[in-house]
C-alpha cells in the first residue's frame, strides 16, 4: 500500500502557505476594487483642489480691478532719484513742479577743548543740558568729574533730553562731544554751568550757548543744528528731518542729499501703468484658469485618456458661465468702451483663451482713463460680474467645497469598507486554519494507520511488500 508522504509534523501540509494563498485569493478582487475606487476619488479630490486654486488666483486679479484706489492712484516721479525719494497717494494733486534740494537737515554737535585723557578731572558743580525745551540737571561731584564719568552720567540719565555724549580722541587729547539725537534747528543743544567755591577745576569749560556767537562759548560747535530746505516752484519749505509731507497734497518728498541752486522736475500724474498691469494680470490669470479647466476636462482620442473632470457637470457649467460673462456689455459705460473687445481683449474661439492688444490698451488708457473704472469696477463692472460667478464656487461651503466634501466622504466610506474587509479576512483566515488543521490531523492519523497496516501485512506468511 502506498504511503502518504509528509514533509513535516502531522500530514506535512504547508497549512500557513495554503491559508495565506486562499485568503489573498479571496481578498484580492475586493481589495483591488477598493484601491481603484480610492485612487479615482483621491485624483478627483486633487483635481477639484487644483481648480479651486486656479479660481482663487483669478479672483485675486479681479480684486485689483475692483479696487477704487487703482483708478485714483497717482504716481510721483522726480528727474534725479539720487537727490530725492518721492511717493504719492490717491489724494495727490496732479501737476508738474520745479524742485531744488538746497540743504539737508543736520543734528547739532558741540565739543569741549582737549583734555589730557579720558580720566582727566574737569571740575565740580552742576550741568544743565537743554534740547527743544527739555532739560537735564546733573550734579558733578569730586571723584566723578572726569570726562568718562560725565559722559556716562549724561547717557545713563533717565531724564536725558535727547542728547548723546561721547569721547573722541585726536592728536591734542580727549574731547567730550555732545550730539543731539534729532536733526533740525529746534534740537540745538545748550549747556549752562553753575560752579561754587568747591569747584575742583573749571566745569564752566563745558558751557555752550547756541544763541550767542559760537566762538565765545567754551565748547565749540562742530556741526550746526539745521533744517532741511526744499524749494518748489520758488516757494521755500523747511523740515527738521528731511521729509516733506505737507508741501504738496498727497505727496511725500524725502531729501537724500543736497545740490544747492540746481533745479529738477517733479511730476505727479495718474498711475496709468498700474491700471495696465492690472488688466494684463487679469488676462494672464484668466488664461491660466482656462488652461487648468482644459487640462482637467480634456479627452485624448489617440491615447483614450480623459481628464480627471472630463464630463463633470460642475466644471462644464463653470466654463460656460465664464465664457458668457466675458461677452456681456456693461451698462452705464461709454458706448465705445462697454465691452472687453473694445479695449483690445478678444477671445480665441479655438482655445477659449484671451488675447490682449497692448497698443490699443495703451491708447485708451491715455485718452479714456476714467472709463476703465466704470468698465471693471462697481457692481456692474466686469470684475464684479466675474467675481460673482467664481465666488459661488470658491467660497466656504460653496460648490467646490460641497463636491470636495462629497468625495472626502466617499474616501471615508472606502476606508470603512477596507476595514470591514480586513475584519472579514481575519474570520476567513481563522476558518481556513481550523479546516486545514483538522485536515492535517486527519491525514496524520491516516498516515499512522497506513504505517500500521503495512507493518502488519508484512508479518503475514508469503506477503511480499511491493516495491
Amino acid at each position: 500500500m502506498a504511503q502518504i508522504i509528509s514533509s513535516g509534523i502531522g500530514s506535512g501540509l504547508d497549512i500557513s502557505g495554503l491559508v495565506s494563498q486562499l485568503v489573498q485569493a479571496e481578498r484580492a478582487p475586493a481589495e483591488n476594487r477598493l484601491n481603484a475606487s480610492e485612487v479615482r476619488a483621491q485624483s478627483r479630490l486633487s483635481a477639484f483642489g487644483s481648480l479651486k486654486s486656479a479660481l482663487s488666483s483669478f479672483q485675486g486679479s479681479l480684486d485689483k480691478l475692483q479696487s477704487a484706489d487703482l483708478y485714483q492712484a497717482r504716481k510721483a516721479t522726480v528727474s534725479n532719484t539720487d537727490l530725492f525719494t518721492v511717493s504719492s497717494d490717491t489724494d495727490a494733486s496732479a501737476g508738474h513742479y520745479s524742485i531744488q534740494a538746497e540743504q539737508l537737515a543736520s543734528r547739532h554737535k558741540i565739543a569741549s577743548a582737549a583734555y589730557a585723557s579720558d580720566d582727566t578731572s574737569v571740575g565740580t558743580g552742576s550741568l544743565s543740558i537743554s534740547v527743544n525745551g527739555s532739560t537735564l540737571n546733573l550734579d558733578i561731584e569730586a571723584g566723578s568729574d572726569s570726562l568718562t564719568a560725565i559722559r556716562d552720567a549724561i547717557n545713563n540719565a533717565s531724564a536725558n533730553p535727547g542728547v548723546t555724549a561721547s569721547i573722541i580722541r585726536d592728536e591734542d587729547g580727549s574731547h567730550l562731544v555732545l550730539s543731539a539725537n534729532d536733526t533740525g534747528e529746534d534740537y540745538a543743544v545748550s549747556v549752562s554751568v553753575t560752579t561754587d567755591g568747591a569747584d575742583t577745576g573749571d566745569l564752566s569749560a563745558l558751557a555752550f550757548d547756541p544763541l550767542a556767537d559760537p566762538q565765545t562759548s567754551p565748547m565749540i560747535e562742530k556741526q550746526a543744528a539745521a533744517d532741511a530746505i526744499l524749494i518748489i516752484d520758488g516757494f521755500t519749505a523747511r523740515s527738521s528731518n528731511n521729509v516733506f509731507d505737507d508741501v504738496i497734497d498727497g505727496v511725500s518728498i524725502t531729501l537724500k542729499t543736497s545740490d544747492p541752486g540746481e533745479k529738477y522736475t517733479l511730476d505727479v500724474q495718474r498711475d496709468e501703468k498700474s491700471v495696465k498691469r492690472a488688466v494684463q494680470q487679469f488676462v494672464e490669470a484668466y488664461n491660466s484658469l482656462r488652461g487648468t479647466l482644459d487640462t482637467l476636462t480634456a479627452y485624448n482620442p489617440e491615447t483614450k485618456q480623459a481628464g480627471l473632470l472630463q464630463g463633470d457637470s460642475t466644471t462644464a457649467r463653470l466654463s460656460a458661465q465664464l465664457r458668457q460673462s466675458l461677452s456681456v456689455t456693461i451698462s452705464g459705460a461709454n458706448r465705445d468702451m462697454d465691452s472687453l473687445a473694445e479695449i483690445g481683449i478678444t477671445t480665441n474661439f479655438e482655445t477659449g483663451k484671451l488675447s490682449l492688444d497692448n497698443d490699443k490698451l495703451d491708447s485708451l488708457i491715455s485718452s479714456n482713463f476714467a472709463e476703465f473704472s466704470t468698465l471693471f469696477s462697481g457692481d456692474a463692472g466686469f470684475a464684479s460680474i466675474l467675481d460673482g460667478v467664481t465666488d459661488i464656487y470658491t467660497r466656504f461651503d460653496g460648490i467646490l467645497d460641497t463636491r470636495s466634501n462629497g468625495i472626502s466622504s466617499q474616501i471615508s466610506r472606502i476606508n470603512s469598507q477596507r476595514e470591514a474587509l480586513n475584519n472579514r479576512m481575519v474570520s476567513v483566515e481563522a476558518r481556513y486554519l481550523a479546516q486545514f488543521t483538522a485536515l492535517d490531523g486527519l491525514l496524520g492519523e491516516l498516515n499512522q494507520t497506513s504505517n500500521f497496516l503495512t507493518s502488519q501485512l508484512g508479518n503475514l506468511p508469503g506477503f511480499t511488500r511491493e516495491k
